[in-house]
Formats: C-alpha cells, sequence, structure tokens
C-alpha cells in the first residue's frame, strides 16, 4: 500500500513539474499590436497662423477605448483654430472608411454642438462626414469632421468667424493634411 502511494505522489510529481514548465495549459499573453495611427501634418498654414498645441497620440482616449493625439493651428488675428485629432480608426469605421452615413454618424456622435447642417465632403482626397452650426450672436461657425486616411482616423474640431477669408484659411489647413 505504501508503494501504490508513493507511486501515485512520483507520478503526480513528474505530471506538476512536466505541465509548470510547459505553462500549466494556460494560453500566452497575447502580443500587442502595434498601431498603425500616423500623425498627420498640414502641408499649408496660412500667413498669421501658428501650431498653438500639440498632445501626442495616445493623450486622449474615450470611453470606447479610441485613443488620440492631437495638432491645432491657431489664427493670430481673431483666434480661429482649427483642432486636428488623429488616433485608431474607432470600431462603427471599421470596413466603413468610406461609408458617407458612417462618417456623418461619427461626425454627430464627435460634435460638441447641436448641428445646424450634416453632409459629406472630400477632405485630402477623402470621403469625409461633417456636421457644423453657425452662432449668429457671435457670427461664426463651428464644425466637426471625420475621415480616415490611411490607417489613422482624423477628427477635425474647428471654429472660425463666418467670413469667406476665414473660412477659405480654415479649409486650406484641412485640405493640405497628408500621413
Amino acid at each position: 500500500m505504501k508503494m501504490k502511494r508513493f507511486i501515485v505522489v512520483m507520478l503526480l510529481g513528474v505530471l506538476l513539474v512536466s505541465s509548470l514548465s510547459c505553462g500549466g495549459g494556460e494560453e500566452p499573453a497575447p502580443t500587442p499590436t502595434p498601431s498603425l495611427v500616423v500623425k498627420p501634418s498640414a502641408g499649408y498654414v496660412p500667413q498669421g497662423w501658428y501650431l498653438s498645441n500639440e498632445d501626442p497620440y495616445g493623450t486622449y482616449e474615450e470611453p470606447d477605448g479610441t485613443v488620440w493625439g492631437m495638432i491645432e493651428y491657431t489664427d493670430t488675428e481673431d483666434a480661429d483654430f482649427v483642432q486636428i485629432y488623429y488616433g485608431d480608426v474607432p470600431i462603427e469605421l471599421e470596413g466603413q472608411e468610406t461609408n458617407s452615413d458612417a462618417l456623418i454618424g461619427r461626425a454627430v456622435v464627435e460634435s460638441m454642438f447641436e448641428p445646424d447642417e450634416t453632409g459629406v465632403m472630400i477632405v485630402s482626397g477623402q470621403v469625409a462626414g461633417y456636421t457644423k452650426t453657425y452662432y449668429s450672436d457671435m457670427d461664426w461657425y463651428e464644425m466637426e469632421i471625420v475621415f480616415v486616411l490611411d490607417s489613422t482616423c482624423i477628427d477635425i474640431y474647428t471654429i472660425y468667424d463666418a467670413t469667406s477669408e476665414d473660412e477659405a484659411q480654415v479649409m486650406s489647413i484641412i485640405n493640405s493634411i497628408s500621413p
């Protein structure tokens, strides 16, 4: 009886040692996927505008896990600004990178205002969804634009005076965005 117990204990010990050396049957931890997010740049900045802020990718995180960085350009004359957030392609845009309805939907979600207008435009050669509103008391526009550039989601938030000159300056920055 003692011999049987000794053999069972030895076999269990061998099994225990071999299972530990093999990882105990647990799955190895997944290797993190390297981010495919590329910080964009504005190829054109109008005279009187300057790079006013730059936060690296990973600075901002949304509740859905989408991670962002941001670059901001500001007009020294009247404080118009263009904030260019760049980050992960949100789950609802994966496979929908050129779907107008999906891009507009994301622009609506990202808007910090109640839009008067929604639609689609071409930005930097890409289909983009946008939301826009006009504030008559301040005589300015607020706009949100969302598009996917290669493997990076671009979310632009801008406020500018309601003049054709200011709109042209803002759109020149926006349309010069490249990876």
